[in-house]
């Protein structure tokens, strides 16, 4: 990146830029940006008033929703690299009663060069922190920048383009989290009770579960997401090599549909005569169900055929399926030789895959990713074995 830049104003020299107004009164200019309300700062009118020239603007995100800007590592790039003196910005203090102290909801940043940066932020302290960030304030809260616009004069596109990108490695990992409508049963038979799942640190599904896999899941999340469809994913593998972690974000991008999870201890309840009847209740949902061995093996190989099989079929591919649009997510440790054939059949399959460990260098590049480093990485390893390096007290089972 660079030092200040040099720009040119009507007040130093020759400007063309479009947004300039040489000839406009102060007054009129300044009419050009937003209606200034006491609750924001109006940006644009201070960029014109100080330019005399309406700026263009970029937008700065992030790859991922989960994703924020951290505000304290880009003010202290705009410091170090910069040369910015953060103590002259326009600053918003609001005060929150959690960590009792006042914090900068809204900044405005003026480079002196023709660039300026607007950042409205929050306090969260519901994050993932694999690179060991300090903490802004107590009890772990980080001020998160929520939204981002560099207003600029044209001349530095390419620059403002460049500091973006730099700004887009300077993000810490928010956790969303959906809500699975848990199958529970009791006296009455069977409810639903909402459960809260965050999304874990999956940044590039290509990182954590190879590049072959990035095209199952666009099959999977196209098919999940289309209304009133239906049909089976089947996920298995070693235990630890991330099928559950890949569930936890998977849900996350499932729009408009009813989550329903089937926990393994109820699995077994898919064969009861009274689980269809409940289920035809939630129309348009998708079925998770864990460790499902049990209740996919193949009916030929049994002495008693389990009408789980039979009801799965006719959920995915039957008449049932062809009513109620419910989609099925199983995953399963047992060798695929051993399931029902029928669950394979084109037409009923949206995908088969199976998960394994990362080869030695993907193993050791999302080691590094994570902040573990790579030192000591000599063989494949599973998800669960990288994440669980070291102190894993704070870390989730990787099943």
């Amino acid at each position: 990146m660079h030092d200040k830049i040099d720009t040119q104003t009507e007040e130093n020299g020759d400007c063309s830029c479009a947004g300039t107004c040489p000839n406009v009164p102060t007054e009129a200019l300044l009419s050009l940006g937003p209606v200034n309300y006491q609750s924001v700062i109006p940006v644009i009118r201070i960029f014109v008033g100080k330019y005399r020239t309406y700026p263009s603007t970029l937008e700065a995100t992030t790859d991922d929703d989960a994703l924020s800007f951290h505000a304290t590592t880009i003010l202290n790039y705009l410091r170090d690299e910069l040369h910015h003196d953060i103590n002259k910005d326009c600053i918003i203090r609001t005060y929150d009663r959690k960590i009792k102290k006042h914090y900068a909801r809204l900044r405005v940043c003026d480079l002196g060069n023709g660039i300026m940066i607007s950042m409205d932020s929050s306090l969260n302290a519901d994050t993932q922190n694999p690179n060991k960030l300090l903490c802004d304030y107590p009890k772990d809260y980080f001020l998160l920048v929520s939204d981002m616009q560099i207003y600029y004069l044209p001349e530095h596109d390419t620059f403002v383009q460049e500091l973006a990108s730099q700004f887009s490695k300077m993000t810490i990992f928010s956790s969303k989290s959906s809500t699975l409508q848990m199958v529970c049963k009791n006296q009455c038979g069977y409810y639903l009770s909402g459960i809260k799942i965050k999304k874990p640190l999956i940044t590039d599904l290509a990182l954590h579960y190879g590049s072959n896999f990035v095209s199952t899941h666009d099959k999977i999340i196209k098919n999940l997401n289309t209304k009133e469809s239906k049909g089976i994913v089947l996920l298995h593998g070693i235990p630890g090599s991330g099928k559950t972690h890949y569930i936890r974000y998977l849900i996350q991008e499932i729009q408009d549909k009813t989550l329903i999870y089937v926990p393994p201890d109820m699995a077994k309840e898919i064969s009861s005569p009274a689980f269809l009847p409940f289920l035809m209740e939630q129309q348009d949902a998708v079925l998770i169900i864990e460790d499902a061995e049990n209740i996919i093996k193949d009916r030929n190989e049994s002495s008693t055929p389990s009408q789980a099989v039979a009801n799965l079929l006719n959920l995915s591919d039957g008449l049932l399926g062809d009513a109620m649009h419910q989609q099925i997510i199983a995953t399963f440790n047992c060798d695929l030789t051993t399931i029902d054939p029928a669950l394979l059949r084109k037409g009923r399959l949206i995908a088969n895959y199976e998960f394994n460990k990362l080869d030695v260098e993907s193993s050791k590049i999302l080691s590094d990713k994570l902040g573990f480093g790579s030192e000591g990485i000599t063989e494949p390893m599973t998800l669960a074995e990288i994440y669980n390096q070291g102190d894993n007290k704070n870390e989730e089972s990787n099943n």
